[in-house]
């Protein structure tokens, strides 16, 4: 019998996979699709590749302490190639463009000259984001678990990010765009992420880049998976995909076993859950299990929301030099509405970086409508015919809206693939179709969830959603702490486990 047994082959279940079978536990990964991954996942339409998740990864450069645990999992490993974004975003805007870029004092110097009348707030967003350049992710012990200690340690870590919390913790992104007076510099602040969010998302986001945190690693989602799988493999570990789990036994204060929707029953003497909670919580097991914090951030979602949107993949025929600029470009367009939200701006990220993935013939234009979770109803609402029709018809409104701009690419763009929230929700269960964990808005404070489960002794948690925030380095975090937790409450049957 496996002594562990992990539900979700995504990073998370991944990660405490690899991390487990370290420590000598015999580990068993149940994923219901036909391949592990979760959504850090990929595919292919029409000869051209779709990455669907990794924008920028971040613990890419050997000082962050994240850049040990990705070489653990298999992710960053001496033969991988990292590619560098030369920025976080550009924008397009009235007639100019404006930059991001990783050089904090080159983007500095670009947008003094362009508002010399905003210096003041102009000197004061670029000191800021210098300092939370020291932010990182919790990858060492869960902030749930944390004792004061461990997190007065943690905070001394990043105490020079302290000013700059001072300065924009409490504000959204709408109210630091008020801080400005040029249109072009409010533009800029406002264009990447949604206005209800915190100020310090955009801030802690450029500062990865700047301070060469933030990467791609060779192979993108697909290759960051299948190292992370194989280097599972190599410890013992095993995988059963196309196992859905319906429901579970409960005896005695223990999880006993899990029930695939082939009818079969597996069993194990501990479980570590790293699919999506809402689906264990709500559909599985009960509500009375709840973590109160993950309760909360439930409960509340006007001011926990979760990050979803709508996406579009366009091929680019041809492999001649169209001159389109690197990386993620927001810019303005003629207006038009998702999921009944008006939009003036349009977002798109080219895809030519990785020849392994995207060869000069086959290069990729994606687009991506960044929404809130509530438009999941809307999606939800339609018939089948009508959700592919309006999927369809605004994949091709952002079709026009980037001929207009970009008129090289002008009748050489094919429609590869349109994936919505729905998407997310099927493919993984996702809580509202989203592809990340809560944000927490302002007036409402950042959550951690434990990694053990109230009531259970046996059960523990490994997720994105342990945390507001998630991504890629959470989810791997995840693993860690519920492996930490397991070793606790349930020892390895052996001590030839190499203890962390």
């Amino acid at each position: 019998m496996n002594n562990l047994v992990i539900v979700g082959g995504g990073i998370s279940g991944l990660s405490a996979g690899i991390l487990a079978q370290e420590q000598g536990y015999k580990t068993l990964i149940l994923e219901k699709n036909q391949m592990v991954g979760g959504e850090c996942t990929g595919w292919n339409r029409q000869g051209y590749h779709i990455d669907n998740c990794i924008h920028w990864l971040v613990g890419c450069n050997k000082e962050n302490p994240l850049h040990q645990l990705w070489s653990e999992l298999g992710v960053l490993t001496a033969d991988v190639d990292l590619y560098y974004e030369p920025a976080f975003y550009t924008l397009q805007a009235e007639g100019r463009t404006l930059t991001f870029a990783r050089d904090l004092e080159k983007s500095r110097a670009e947008l003094l000259s362009v508002a010399p009348e905003d210096a003041r707030e102009i000197n004061a967003f670029f000191d800021s984001v210098r300092q939370l350049e020291c932010i990182q992710p919790p990858c060492e012990t869960s902030v749930a678990h944390m004792n004061v200690f461990q997190f007065l340690k943690m905070a001394m870590g990043m105490r020079g990010g302290s000013r700059a919390y001072q300065t924009y913790g409490s504000l959204t992104i709408a109210e630091l765009v008020e801080r400005f007076n040029n249109p072009l510099i409010r533009r800029m602040m406002g264009a990447f992420f949604p206005k209800d969010f915190l100020a310090i998302t955009l801030l802690t986001s450029y500062a990865f880049y700047s301070s060469g945190s933030a990467g791609i690693p060779q192979g993108g989602s697909v290759g960051m998976v299948r190292r992370m799988l194989e280097r599972y493999q190599s410890l013992g570990g095993s995988v059963e995909c196309n196992a859905d789990v319906t429901a579970a036994k409960v005896d005695a204060r223990r999880l006993c076993g899990v029930q695939l929707k082939d009818a079969r029953t597996i069993t194990g003497e501990a479980f570590v859950w790293a699919a999506d909670p809402y689906q264990l919580f709500y559909k599985i097991l009960s509500e009375t299990y709840l973590d109160r914090n993950l309760r909360t951030m439930y409960e509340h979602p006007e001011g926990y929301v979760a990050n979803t949107g709508y996406q579009a993949a366009f091929g680019v025929l041809g492999e001649d030099d169209l001159h389109l600029p690197k990386g993620s470009v927001v810019f303005s367009c003629e207006p038009y509405t998702v999921a009944g939200e008006s939009k003036d701006l349009c977002g798109i990220r080219l895809y030519d970086y990785d020849k392994t993935l995207f060869p000069a013939d086959k290069r990729v234009i994606q687009c991506n409508v960044l929404l809130n979770n509530s438009s999941f109803a809307y999606w939800s609402s339609l018939s089948k015919t009508t959700y592919e029709e309006e999927k369809r018809a605004l994949a091709e409104t952002l079709r026009q809206r980037i001929e207009s701009r970009f008129p090289a690419v002008r009748g050489r763009l094919v429609l590869l693939n349109t994936y919505s929230p729905l998407t997310f929700a099927r493919w993984c269960r996702a809580y509202q179709g989203a592809y990340m964990s809560f944000n927490a808005l302002k007036g409402y404070k950042p959550l951690y969830v434990k990694s053990t489960v109230p009531g259970l002794r046996n059960l523990f948690l490994a997720s994105q959603w342990v945390q507001t925030g998630g991504g890629l380095p959470l989810a791997a975090a995840s693993g860690k702490f519920a492996v930490q937790e397991l070793m606790k409450r349930c020892p390895p049957p052996t001590a030839s486990g190499r203890h962390r």
